[in-house]
């Protein structure tokens, strides 16, 4: 079963609007889901929001040639990698 993220809700007399960095995020699919649709093991959803309505699209696992790719580049380039996160790309 999913965790349950709980929040702490205080009142306060400030409004603060924040402005979203992406319009998309990834969930992953329980195994209970996985194995009652028949998706493959690893499986995402993507969620993404537009035009005020939120499309879910479920992506399965990299083949194993991808991984090795991604694995590999992401070896030769990971100084490239952490700037960017700490720069917040």
């Amino acid at each position: 079963m999913p965790e349950v993220l709980e929040i702490e809700q205080i009142e306060t007399e400030e409004t603060q609007t924040v402005k979203p960095k992406w319009d998309s995020w990834v969930i992953e699919i329980p195994k209970e889901i996985i194995e009652a649709q028949g998706l493959a093991d690893d499986s995402i959803v993507v969620l993404t929001v537009k035009d005020e309505k939120v499309k879910a699209e479920i992506l399965p696992p990299l083949s194993e040639k991808l991984k090795s790719i991604s694995e590999k580049i992401l070896k030769k380039r990971r100084k490239v990698y952490e700037e960017l996160k700490r720069i917040g790309d």
